[in-house]
């Protein structure tokens, strides 16, 4: 399978491109009719797209992005800079467990 392209903001995404993520995402066939089911446009708009007479938008770019992320297909984005550090989890609760049939207080 060929390198998938890049989803990232500011790149393009081009008909070729598009073909490997439908690919990737759908299968070999019939790619387009699920891609564009999935987007909730219509097979028309995805050909258009295929055939390079209109450019791929933005927001269906970033759609892409996170069903190929969502399928482990593709890396999380790394964070950006200025972006705060997440925030561990937070521990559970150390506290006396429940008993059955006790009220929980």
């Amino acid at each position: 399978m060929s390198r998938l392209p890049s989803l990232e903001p500011g790149q393009p995404l081009d008909p070729d491109g598009l073909k490997l993520v439908g690919e990737a995402l759908f299968g070999s066939w019939g790619w387009q009719t699920r891609m564009a089911e999935a987007l909730e446009v219509d097979g028309s708009t995805v050909r258009r797209w295929v055939s390079g007479a209109v450019a791929v938008p933005n927001p269906v770019k970033v759609a892409l992005r996170l069903m190929l992320q969502a399928r482990g297909a593709a890396p999380a984005p790394p964070p950006r800079p200025g972006d705060p550090p997440k925030a561990p989890a937070r521990p559970r609760s150390a506290g006396k467990p429940i008993a059955r049939g006790e009220p929980n207080r």
